[in-house]
């Protein structure tokens, strides 16, 4: 069995890559050949070769060792647009190679030659768009030209293969005729096309990761097997990770050799190529040891080391800021030479994201080159049915949440493909679950219970390209959710959002600053503007953001729904409130469900109570926790119920065993609880401000108050305990009306909006 690396650089690939490497004077590889010869026969590869660009001196340097034979990387383009194309010439002499490079300008003759002189060739990397020219004509032009397409390329991505091989195999001889007439050229030799595979590797760290297999031993059974098509491709794909270290080292080589980087290049050396660890007292003076414990020490901060050597030069470079933090945060005393100088460090080390995000956004575009091509060759998309769901709150107890948790299940049940992404210290396994360790965490202002977890970015950029997500959906515009902007941006992504929470009245509240509110509101306009599809639960909140300047055409209603069977009337046990009043004797209940906070309007409901506390016929519960209960329960604990957070069947029965649901919050996006309250036969009175009367018919299945007056809310009250017939008549129209708010087919509805129809089911692996 035959197995080659069919595509690899060595240092005879002098060229620069680029304007930035030109200037700095750095060369495409600094692989020598005698290298890549012993790493190849190492990782099993059976033949050797190297596809330096338009030169062969590297293979010439081993030509002597068993096994080799002479190759290139022609660099050639289209005469009618100067569209640049790579092919790989096989098995070569000198004079081939100048006949080639004489010829290399016109595509059609260098193929021309190629073939009269039987010289085994393939077409590099074919959707690969090197100068912004390539065109679906190009394309086409390639299935007349080549009848062996590179298919596995190591600095490309899997998509970006997929696509490839299935534009080469959609071809038949009735397409093929079509498009020969078309361009008037078919130098084709078979029907079919041949696939290669090669790692494309200037770094030397992936030299043999990719490559060609086929039956035979010599060079001339690779050759019989290439020309009639009976090779095929294995390896790694390439990724933005890989990519950026096979980078990164070049830089590092031509760096050292242009300028003098001292104890950095020395540090880099060891991290990009790792050497066995010894003991001498020449290491030791030379300090290799404490430059090793340094790498090893950054990489194990927050991750063990790995086998995989991306992976460990990856968690150094992303853990080099939060672990310089860490030093810096664990200085007993203030020493402002260590302090500048760990902060020195922190500026230096945060400009590697930078090497990162840049190489990430140009695979994301060459990735995303490909889908077009999909489209144009196709008609339709290329899609993988996948959604990242990132959330700031998942744990917590908010009405963001508790809609995650239900999607969540709902994502389970139906096996959906979708990954909820969010940044916690809880330490889960869940097939649907990623969830990254916070490098920071720090309590939210006016809400302790709630931690701001920040993750690190390069992770979350890193997982979200490798899993090859459709769409970025965030719940919340966090930390996560301004993660998922960005990294949509530099991905290509679609970004899909909602808006849940009033935070500029939220913020007006606690702050009472203008300023600050209408920052607030300039960053939600920004931040919703970028999007390319917004949630919004309510129809009051799609005027609010609309009003805000957010583009209405990225506005999306979407309904929520209630747990019929989890709240209903049959919960209801009056009983229950023996636990938590005094004295009770069946009178009605007025309740309150949700955050005990002060922007829920908690005042509005103690002035109901204080209105309405000498009436002996009612009594006044809260069901909840959050930071206003500690003072609201120190002066009416022994008159108003406090429950505390209840869930499940205890939280069921508070609902049902009440009747009046009295919600006076004026910053509700929608109102879950309203909903809750209604399945479980409570007649609702809520707020004319905010969105929770979006969910009420007026005077038909409840009450809208207007200007949050707390008489009014008593008169109502009034009117009710004394009026067992209107009680009974607005029951029963909330029976029917609530029929129409199924939870599990509103979720469905919310699950394919967010996804721009775009979210599918997980395939399931047959088990033979």
């Amino acid at each position: 069995m035959i197995k080659v690396d069919l595509h690899l650089h060595s240092e005879a690939s002098n060229k620069p890559g680029g304007y930035l490497s030109q200037k700095l004077k750095i060369s495409e590889s600094y692989v020598k050949p005698i290298k890549l010869y012993n790493i190849l026969k190492e990782r099993g590869m059976t033949l050797v070769t190297i596809t330096d660009h338009d030169t062969i001196d590297g293979c010439l340097d081993i030509a002597h060792l068993p096994d080799t034979f002479i190759s290139e990387e022609i660099t050639t383009y289209f005469p009618e647009d100067r569209c640049k194309v790579h092919v790989i010439a096989i098995d070569i002499n000198e004079k081939q190679h100048n006949d080639i490079q004489h010829l290399r300008g016109n595509i059609y003759e260098l193929v021309d030659y190629l073939q009269k002189n039987n010289i085994t060739h393939i077409l590099a990397h074919p959707l690969y768009d090197m100068d912004g020219k390539l065109k679906k004509e190009h394309i086409e032009k390639f299935v007349l030209l080549f009848d062996n397409w590179e298919i596995l390329n190591g600095t490309r991505s899997r998509t970006s293969s997929f696509i490839t091989e299935k534009i080469a195999k959609s071809f038949t001889k009735e397409k093929l005729e079509t498009l020969a007439n078309k361009y008037n050229i078919y130098k084709r030799r078979r029907d079919f096309i041949g696939f290669t595979g090669g790692s494309d590797d200037h770094g030397g760290i992936d030299i043999g990761t990719g490559y060609t297999i086929a039956e035979g031993k010599t060079l001339e059974d690779l050759k019989k097997a290439i020309n009639e098509g009976k090779t095929y491709y294995d390896g790694e794909y390439g990724n933005p990770k890989k990519l950026t270290h096979m980078v990164m080292n070049i830089g590092k080589e031509g760096i050292k050799r242009n300028y003098n980087i001292g104890n950095l290049g020395y540090l880099l050396d060891n991290l990009f190529e790792p050497k066995q660890q010894t003991s001498s007292i020449l290491d030791q003076i030379l300090g290799r040891n404490s430059v090793n414990i340094f790498i090893e020490n950054v990489i194990k901060f927050r991750n063990q080391l790995s086998n995989n050597h991306h992976e460990n030069i990856f968690n150094f470079f992303s853990n080099l800021l939060p672990y310089t933090i860490n030093q810096m945060k664990n200085q007993k005393t203030f020493d402002f030479d260590k302090i500048s100088m760990y902060l020195g460090k922190a500026m230096i080390f945060s400009s590697v994201y930078l090497a990162y995000i840049s190489v990430y956004k140009q695979r994301a575009d060459e990735k995303n080159i490909s889908l077009r091509f999909h489209k144009e060759f196709f008609g339709n998309g290329h899609s993988e049915g996948k959604v990242a769901y990132l959330t700031d709150t998942f744990f917590e107890i908010n009405g963001v949440s508790r809609t995650t948790q239900k999607l969540f299940k709902l994502v389970q049940e139906e096996n959906y493909n979708m990954q909820f992404l969010i940044s916690h210290q809880k330490k889960i396994e869940s097939d649907y679950l990623k969830i990254f360790e916070p490098v920071f965490t720090f309590a939210l202002p006016e809400y302790e219970d709630i931690p701001i977890n920040i993750p690190n970015f390069l992770e979350v950029l890193d997982y979200i390209e490798s899993e090859n997500f459709d769409v970025i959906y965030s719940a919340t515009p966090g930390i996560m959710g301004v993660y998922g902007l960005i990294i949509s941006k530099i991905l290509g992504i679609p970004f899909v959002t909602a808006y849940h929470t009033d935070f500029p009245e939220y913020v007006y509240r606690y702050t009472n600053d203008h300023v600050i509110t209408e920052v607030v509101k300039n960053l939600i306009k920004l931040f919703y503007n970028s999007a390319d599809r917004v949630l919004v639960p309510s129809n009051e909140f799609f005027k609010r953001l609309s009003e805000n300047s957010v583009n209405p055409d990225k506005l999306v209603v979407f309904k929520r729904g209630v747990n019929q069977e989890k709240f209903n009337p049959s919960y209801r046990d009056r009983k229950i409130w023996k636990n938590y009043f005094r004295e009770y004797n069946g009178e009605f209940v007025v309740l309150y469900v949700g955050r005990v906070s002060k922007e829920k309007d908690l005042d509005v409901f103690i002035q109901v109570y204080e209105k309405m506390k000498n009436n002996s016929k009612v009594k006044f519960a809260i069901v909840g926790d959050g930071p206003y209960r500690k003072e609201l329960e120190s002066t009416y604990g022994d008159k108003i119920a406090f429950t505390g957070f209840l869930e499940g069947e205890a939280l069921a029965k508070a609902y049902a065993s009440a009747d009046f649901f009295l919600f006076p919050s004026t910053t509700e996006t929608f109102g879950n609880v309203v909903l809750e309250a209604m399945a479980s036969g409570l007649i609702p009175l809520v707020s004319d401000k905010g969105a929770a009367k979006e969910n009420i018919v007026k005077d038909i299945t409840g009450f809208v108050v207007e200007n949050n007056n707390p008489d009014e809310y008593r008169i109502l009250i009034e009117r009710l305990i004394q009026n067992e017939s209107l009680r009974n008549n607005i029951k029963k129209n909330i029976q029917q009306y609530i029929k129409n708010f199924d939870e599990k087919e509103l979720l469905y509805q919310m699950l394919e909006t967010l996804s721009l129809g775009l979210l599918s089911k997980q395939k399931q692996e047959v088990v033979v």
